[in-house]
């Protein structure tokens, strides 16, 4: 048995290899991929081979496997019977005894080029002979007088047999191969029976082409096809309509999980944005410099690696047009609601299910509600006495204003965080002088940042394991082993000394906190930036704004043309502005009016089938986002399938919930983040966005939903 995913359902798979060959050692790939897009184990029987053991031998110990999972107490409803080849003449052979011997028949069935006339008649055996690139018609003859023996019984002729009264049949079969003819006549005949059948006919390829998952984009469409139909066949009938909000990483990312496990119509699946395109952070930052500071190894999913870079830190463009080419490919264009705000989720107790209000009036209804909307999508606009009244520019770096000149203006950056960091080394040259206002100094370490060439550089699955155990060396330095951020600190340490040469600006330069309380910069390219002549550092505070310039504690007061804020988002205010509205009428923000929690960041007790990507306290000060957004999304998928069975409602009991918010607290407060000030946390002190661990542990925390840790409702 291939455990990769839990059921209810079951599938029992049994192998091709033309009666002779194949074990279930040879089709274990296989089968761990069809768990996957079924959401259930996958059963791989060991049955007798000819010529030592012909027919009846391999249709009894299908046979007897197929009873082993009734008598373990699955339902013939929860099971589904597929293979391959002759594994799919088995398969034929086995509903046939079944009906024979007055037995239930399983609830779906998958038939990959099924080999089912053992008489050899299509025509097709020999036009495709030379297409096939997997089958050797010549074969085939003695392949079935091995088999076949002495027996003359009806079920080696399945095309023969009345085929009516069969669950749902699902065939695969590439355009291409010598047994298509097999395919194309079962399904003729099931449908001429009035049987439920579909038929994936895939032109240019060969015999048993969805054996190769995990090789082919085909084999995957094909597999993910068969899972997701399974699901159905298996399910209740009902499949729960799903509404992302947000249509960044998270949102494509659950999209394209959620396709692949059978969510595949608009009605289905849901994903709104307010923003006229996906992207959410990366369509909305297009500030000069903008790029990832994690490379793009890391930075995508583990399945997508991509082929955008343009350089080991790809820059904004490269990482917009990874997530426009994933929804494309992934067929979340038709599930896009653009231009789509949602200002209002309420719970409705006796539909079990969210209302979502949308800004303009209209209105839609769904059983879960999933908010992607990230933790760095509102930016803060500072308060600042006179800001509103400057005449000249004033933006966000969140939102640039690409219609203004910055070439040869008097410019300030308010800010010097992650944004300030990137832009001011891109304008610096464009500009006639520049002031930074800096609060306070940032820790900064080189960017080993390369451009790459015409082809994708190097082993990308070595290139992804050497930057997560870097990455997660950076995070036990700042949660747990503080020895391990040594490297770090010397390092933002030497970066000065030799991009800073004067002792003044260096002092000013140089952080007054521990190394990871507040965000790590990585830049080769900020320090010389704040060294040029025409560029000052000012760590004066701002009293004010005039109509012509920036005023400082100290009196002073410098002239600007345009102003320019870097100064951050609204991070601990996850889903403002939209209201969420629970059971009773509770409402989330009022909950979370001391600082938000969520069970693994995901899931809040008093509100049903909610399930949030980037929740609290999923941040990471060292790591990838994406690798955290993917775990939830295996998480959420999981929980979402559960309602396909018979659940109707889950909600994390609360006694389940405040035992981790205590944990997570409890280790946070051992963690760097209690040394300074920054956006991680709260005005009354409460961490709310990081994670005290490591990218490893949270893996292993979300890899598998707990129902036991949910109240289920039906």
């Amino acid at each position: 048995m291939t455990r990769g995913a839990t059921g209810p359902h079951q599938v029992l798979y049994v192998h091709g290899g033309g009666y002779q060959t194949g074990s279930p050692t040879s089709h274990r790939a296989l089968a761990a991929h069809l768990s996957r897009t079924a959401g259930a184990p996958v059963h791989l029987p060991v049955y007798r081979l000819a010529p030592e053991h012909p027919h009846p031998a391999a249709v009894d110990d299908v046979m007897t496997a197929y009873r082993a999972l009734r008598d373990a107490g699955h339902s013939p409803q929860r099971i589904a019977v597929a293979g391959d080849s002759a594994g799919g003449g088995l398969v034929m052979a086995l509903l046939l005894r079944l009906r024979a011997a007055g037995e239930e028949l399983p609830g779906s069935v998958g038939l990959i080029s099924p080999w089912l006339d053992l008489d050899l008649t299509s025509p097709l055996l020999a036009a495709n002979a030379a297409t096939d690139a997997m089958l050797d018609p010549s074969w085939l003859p003695h392949a079935v007088a091995q088999y076949r023996g002495t027996s003359d019984s009806p079920e080696l002729w399945p095309l023969d047999a009345d085929l009516a009264g069969l669950p749902p049949v699902h065939v695969f079969a590439g355009g291409d191969e010598v047994l298509l003819g097999d395919s194309d006549a079962l399904v003729t005949r099931i449908r001429a029976a009035g049987g439920p059948v579909d038929y994936r006919r895939a032109d240019g390829l060969w015999h048993a082409y969805p054996v190769f998952a995990g090789m082919l984009r085909e084999a995957d469409d094909a597999v993910a096809e068969l899972g997701a139909a399974i699901r159905r066949d298996c399910g209740d009938g009902r499949t729960p309509r799903v509404a992302v909000v947000g249509a960044g990483f998270g949102g494509v990312g659950l999209g394209m999980a959620l396709r692949g496990a059978g969510w595949t119509e608009p009605g289905e699946l849901t994903i709104l944005d307010r923003a006229d395109g996906v992207g959410g952070v990366w369509r909305a930052n297009t500030y000069p410099g903008a790029a990832c500071d994690v490379p793009s190894h890391l930075y995508s999913f583990a399945g997508e690696p991509g082929t955008e870079w343009s350089r080991r830190f790809a820059p904004q463009p490269d990482i917009l047009r990874y997530l426009q080419r994933l929804t494309r490919e992934h067929g979340l264009t038709e599930h896009l609601r653009l231009h789509t705000e949602v200002t209002e989720a309420r719970w409705d107790e006796s539909r079990a299910a969210w209302q979502l209000s949308l800004a303009g009036g209209d209105s839609i209804e769904a059983d879960v509600l999933v908010p992607a909307c990230g933790q760095l999508s509102r930016p803060v606009r500072p308060v600042i006495s006179g800001l509103d009244r400057f005449p000249g520019p004033v933006f966000h770096s969140a939102e640039w204003d690409h219609g203004v000149d910055l070439d040869g203006k008097r410019v300030a950056v308010i800010g010097t965080g992650a944004s300030a960091a990137q832009f001011v080394p891109a304008i610096v040259d464009r500009v006639a002088a520049l002031t930074v206002f800096q609060r306070s100094a940032p820790h900064v370490i080189p960017k080993p940042d390369r451009a790459y060439g015409r082809r994708h550089p190097g082993n990308r699955a070595a290139a992804r394991a050497f930057w997560a155990a870097f990455f997660e060396m950076g995070a036990l330095g700042i949660t747990s082993v503080r020895a391990a951020a040594m490297p770090l600190r010397l390092a933002s340490a030497a970066l000065r000394r030799l991009q800073v040469p004067d002792p003044a600006l260096r002092a000013r330069l140089t952080p007054d906190h521990p190394i990871g309380c507040k965000r790590i910069l990585i830049s080769s390219d900020y320090h010389p930036a704040l060294g040029r002549p025409h560029v000052d550092v000012v760590t004066e505070p701002i009293t004010g704004v005039t109509a012509a310039g920036v005023r400082t504690a100290d009196g002073a007061e410098h002239p600007v043309d345009v102003i320019i804020l870097g100064t951050g988002f609204a991070a601990t205010e996850f889903l403002t502005p939209m209201k969420v509205f629970g059971t009773g009428g509770q409402e989330l923000s009022e909950r979370w009016r001391d600082g938000a929690s969520a069970h693994l960041g995901i899931a809040v007790p008093g509100f049903p089938n909610l399930f949030l990507l980037y929740g609290p306290n999923t941040n990471l000060g060292s790591g990838s986002i994406v690798h955290m957004l993917e775990c939830q999304i295996g998480y959420v998928r999981q929980a979402v399938e559960l309602l396909r069975f018979g659940t109707r409602t889950l909600v994390v009991r609360p006694d389940v919930a405040e035992r981790y918010d205590a944990e997570i607290q409890r280790r946070l407060t051992r963690s760097v983040w209690t040394g300074c000030r920054s956006w991680y946390r709260t005005a009354s002190g409460r961490i709310v966005n990081n994670w005290p661990g490591t990218m490893r542990e949270y893996t292993m925390r979300t890899r598998r939903f707990e129902a036991a840790e949910y109240e289920l409702g039906a």
